[in-house]
C-alpha cells in the first residue's frame, strides 16, 4: 500500500523529512484548465496557478487522504493560501481537509536565522511524526539524505548535458529534472541515468541558447513556445528545472541542521535574497545567447528586479523579452512575434560569436 501523501505548495519543504516520517511528498504545480471551486473564493491576479489548483482540490475533497498539507511561507500568496485554508476549515467550507501546517523557513542572513530554521525543521519533523505515529531517528534522516543526494547526482548529470553545448531540448530536460520532486529517489536515479545515457549519444543542438528567468516557472509550456522558434532553453532560474537538485545535503551528526542549511541556501522563490538571485542569474549569462523573463499577472516580487537585469543584459548585448501572461497558457500571437524577433537576433549574434 503506498505511503499517504504530504502535500506542499512549493519545493522548499524538505522531502527528506517527509520520507523519513513515512510519507510521500506531493508538491503542487500549476497547470492550464479551470479551477471553479477555488475561483469562488480566491481573488484574480494574486494566486498563481499552483495555489489555485491546491485550493480547488482542497475544496473539492480531493486532498482528503493527505496526512498533512504543508504551506511554506515562500511568498505572500502562499501565506494567504495558508490563512484561506484555515478559514475554510473554521467556517465549515472544507469539511474533509487534512490539517494545514505553516512552514516558515527564513532565507535571510541574520545571525539568528540558522537557529530559527533548525527550530522550524524540528517543528515540521514533530508535526509529521505526530501524523505518522513514529519519530524518525537521526539515522533515518541520514538514510533519506543519502538517497536524495544520489538522486541529485543523477539530476546534475542531466544538467551538464543541456549547458554550453546542449544535447537535449529544454522541454524534455525540464520534465526529467522536475521529476526529482515527484519520484522515489531510487526510481529517479534509474530513470535519470537511463535518460542521460540516451541523451549523451545525441548530436548537439544548434539553436540559440536561452535562459528562462523572472518568476520561477513550474511547467514546460514556455519552453515549448520558445523552442518552437528554433532556440534551445538551456537553464531556468527556479527550483524545478536545473535548480531542482542543487548541491548535496551534508551528512553529519546533526541531519536536521544540515537540511536547514541546504534549503535555506538552495530554495529559490520570492523570499530568496535579491542579491543571491542576481548573482545566480548573472552566472548563467555566460552560456546563453538570449533571455526570456516571465512576469505573470500574479507576480509581486520578481518584476521589481527586472530593471537591474535589463541593464545587465543591455550591457552584455544579450537579446531578451518579457512575457507577462500565465506561463501555463499558450502565449499570444504578439508573444510569439516577440519570441521570433528575439531568436532571430540571438541567431545572428551566435553566428557572429561562434561562426
Amino acid at each position: 500500500m503506498p505511503e499517504p501523501p504530504v502535500v506542499a505548495s512549493w519545493p522548499s519543504v524538505p522531502v527528506e523529512i517527509v520520507r523519513a516520517a513515512g510519507f510521500r511528498p506531493v508538491i503542487f504545480r500549476g497547470a492550464s484548465g479551470p479551477t471553479p471551486a477555488a475561483d469562488v473564493h480566491l481573488e484574480p491576479g494574486i494566486f498563481p496557478s499552483r495555489l489555485r489548483r491546491l485550493v480547488d482540490d482542497a475544496l473539492a475533497g480531493r486532498l482528503a487522504d493527505a496526512a498533512r498539507i504543508v504551506i511554506p511561507r515562500t511568498s505572500d500568496a502562499d501565506y494567504k493560501c495558508f490563512l484561506y485554508l484555515r478559514e475554510f476549515v473554521r467556517r465549515g467550507v472544507a469539511t474533509t481537509l487534512a490539517p494545514v501546517v505553516l512552514f516558515d523557513l527564513l532565507q535571510s542572513r541574520g545571525a539568528d536565522v540558522p537557529a530559527y530554521d533548525v527550530a522550524r525543521m524540528h517543528a515540521l519533523l514533530d508535526e509529521l511524526s505526530l501524523a505518522s505515529g513514529r519519530t524518525p531517528s537521526a539515522d533515518d534522516l541520514r538514510r533519506e539524505i543519502t538517497r536524495a543526494n544520489t538522486a541529485r547526482a543523477a539530476a546534475r548529470r542531466l544538467v551538464r548535458l543541456r549547458r554550453s553545448v546542449p544535447c537535449v531540448a529544454g522541454t524534455e530536460a525540464f520534465k526529467l529534472l522536475a521529476a526529482f520532486w515527484e519520484m522515489e529517489p531510487d526510481r529517479y536515479v534509474e530513470m535519470a541515468s537511463h535518460a542521460a545515457s540516451r541523451i549523451a549519444a545525441r548530436p548537439p543542438l544548434a539553436g540559440p541558447r536561452v535562459l528562462l528567468t523572472g518568476a520561477p516557472v513550474d511547467g514546460h509550456t514556455l519552453h515549448e513556445a520558445i523552442e518552437s522558434h528554433g532556440a534551445v532553453v538551456v537553464d531556468e532560474v527556479g527550483p524545478w528545472g536545473s535548480g531542482a537538485a542543487g548541491d548535496d545535503v551534508r551528512i553529519d551528526d546533526d541531519p536536521v541542521a544540515a537540511l536547514a542549511d541546504k534549503y535555506r541556501v538552495d530554495a529559490i522563490g520570492a523570499r530568496t535574497p535579491v542579491d543571491s538571485l542576481r548573482r545566480l542569474t548573472e552566472s548563467m549569462l555566460n552560456d546563453v545567447d538570449a533571455v526570456v523573463v516571465s512576469l505573470p499577472p500574479d507576480d509581486a516580487v520578481f518584476g521589481w528586479d527586472y530593471p537591474s537585469l535589463r541593464g545587465v543584459l543591455q550591457a552584455r548585448r544579450i537579446p531578451h523579452i518579457c512575457l507577462r501572461g500565465d506561463p501555463h497558457e499558450a502565449p499570444t500571437p504578439a508573444d510569439h512575434a516577440a519570441l521570433h524577433s528575439m531568436v532571430s537576433a540571438a541567431s545572428r549574434l551566435q553566428e557572429a560569436r561562434h561562426g
